[in-house]
């Protein structure tokens, strides 16, 4: 650079190794410098003032253009596991849960269930910034991103937690010393800090009785005092701050690999950094300790609910609810990488770019793996109720009477002991057990294992005839385009209408019609159905 080097308000001059006192009038230099550093081309594009936090922030902005620090992660860096939450049977609509984002990589609260689809997967909000609430269509419970789980309780004033700090992607441990109406809080730093404001989402619950949670709190703590203490040096009068004009010495004269001057000059100059300003090193520190990440992780891959599934050689058919690309239908992915079941049978088929996620009764063929086909496996399946509502695959749950009962949707397949010690089976409402009524069917029995037949109706039952039937491992294979218990629109008289299956024989189906008496149920012919 051919001339004298001043900083950007013309006050100081670069004598080669140090800044000194421009001498006065030298306003005409000033342009001159900028004009030579910047090539005529760069004006500033921000007027920082003497905040510190103003100017720290920019002088972020100078060391990422610069490529001394990383960028801020799109998605932070995952602090220890908090401890696991216990997974439930089933949800009812209302009930609050978390969602687990595959595009945040990270548990949404405040999430509501606000519908229950035919295949056992729930309809959710999710409450996003700015007031923006988000409808999910299909999601399953479970603890993989896409999936929702019970809602941790909320955070109250004194909880210990981590705290992905101004959303630069670490996270450090803190106090929550407030909640605001408009559910931000208010967060005290370990090491003094303090930020105002912080959505929900960037707060991770601090399990103090962790060893990992602990080793986890010490390291970044002893990082960031490593660099707040690099930084004291040159804090004479111990403010926090350090002059621009000093750091710029830093860059340009200190560590294995400093920058030219010019180069950093360029920066400040484009930035509007005065070298007079002050900056807040504690706050550079932070900054600096999360920009030292290693590579990001890969990508989580975009997950999609189906249902009427079907694996044909390598490759997976069905109905999809919401694919990022093709919306709403039917979709015939690429060729499958792998298949995986959970403990709730719900199966995530993965390709090249997506993940599949088929909940326990979303298939249409149910593939030869399924956990539905291990005899060692407990699922149940029941068939040919007259109250369609009890018919379906039904899951694992909590024990009743000292034996395991079984869950699809709202009905309870369970036994229960009497007054007089007599054994009843029951096919029940979840949602009225305490109640005189919800009994759809029952068998009386002592076996641990529910009856394959005999349930019947009485006047403590409310179930319709015909009976239902019991079989052990899910649902058999079938090539049947509907199955018993699904929603369907049927065609009468050249329109469609809302309706349910009822029985299935060979390739015709007897239907009933939603909202019109028994008197209207019929057998037809799949040419007349169509899924919902």
């Amino acid at each position: 650079m051919d001339g004298p080097v001043f900083s950007p308000d013309g006050k100081w001059m670069w004598s080669g190794s140090e800044w000194i006192p421009a001498p006065p009038d030298q306003g005409s230099q000033q342009l001159n410098m900028q004009d030579s550093v910047i090539g005529g081309d760069v004006v500033h594009n921000t007027v920082v003032n003497n905040d510190p936090a103003a100017v720290t922030t920019a002088v972020i902005a100078a060391l990422q253009q610069m490529g001394m620090v990383n960028p801020a992660p799109a998605t932070p860096t995952a602090p220890p596991p908090a401890p696991e939450v216990a997974l439930p049977a089933a949800f009812n609509v209302g009930d609050h849960v978390e969602y687990h984002s595959p595009t945040n990589a990270r548990w949404l609260d405040r999430c509501k269930v606000v519908g229950i689809n035919d295949d056992g997967t729930y309809r959710i909000e999710v409450p996003y910034q700015d007031s923006v609430v988000q409808t999910k269509h299909a999601v399953v419970i479970g603890s993989a991103p896409g999936t929702i789980r019970p809602a941790s309780p909320p955070f109250k004033a004194g909880d210990r937690v981590l705290v992905d700090w101004k959303r630069y992607g670490h996270y450090y441990p803190g106090r929550i010393a407030l909640e605001h109406e408009n559910h931000t809080f208010l967060i005290h730093f370990d090491d003094g800090d303090v930020e105002d404001n912080v959505e929900w989402i960037r707060i991770e619950p601090l399990d103090e009785d962790s060893f990992d949670v602990q080793e986890y709190v010490e390291t970044v703590m002893n990082e960031e005092q490593e660099l707040i203490d690099a930084f004291r040096v040159f804090d004479n009068d111990n403010t926090g701050t350090i002059s621009a004009r000093e750091y710029l010495r830093i860059l340009s004269e200190l560590g294995d690999n400093p920058l030219p001057v010019d180069d950093v000059l360029l920066e400040f100059v484009e930035l509007g950094i005065e070298l007079d300003s002050e900056i807040d090193y504690r706050a550079l520190a932070k900054f600096m300790v999360a920009s030292e990440q290693d590579e990001p992780s890969q990508q989580t891959k975009q997950e999609v609910v189906i249902h009427d599934a079907v694996i044909e050689g390598d490759r997976l058919s069905g109905y999809a609810y919401d694919h990022p690309k093709l919306g709403e239908g039917r979709i015939n992915s690429s060729a499958i990488v792998a298949v995986t079941y959970d403990e709730r049978a719900t199966a995530r088929v993965e390709t090249q770019n997506t993940v599949y996620v088929v909940g326990p009764t979303g298939w249409k063929e149910t593939p030869p793996n399924h956990p539905f086909n291990d005899a060692d496996n407990q699922f149940y399946t029941v068939q040919g109720a007259g109250t369609a509502k009890c018919n379906g695959t039904y899951l694992p749950s909590t024990e009743f009477d000292g034996v395991p009962s079984y869950i699809n949707g709202d009905v309870l397949l369970l036994r229960w002991r009497m007054g007089n010690g007599d054994q009843w089976w029951y096919l029940a409402n979840r949602n009225s057990l305490d109640r005189k009524r919800g009994d759809y069917y029952r068998v009386k029995s002592s076996s641990d294992t529910p009856p394959s037949t005999g349930w019947t109706t009485d006047d403590q039952t409310e179930g319709e005839a015909p009976f239902p039937s019991v079989e052990r491992n899910g649902n058999p294979l079938s090539n049947n385009a509907f199955s018993v218990g699904q929603n369907v629109k049927i065609e009468w008289n050249g329109q469609w209408w809302d309706g349910q299956i009822l029985e299935v024989n060979a390739d015709q189906y007897r239907i009933t019609y939603t909202d019109y008496s028994s008197d209207w149920d019929e057998w037809v012919g799949v040419s007349r159905l169509k899924s919902i």
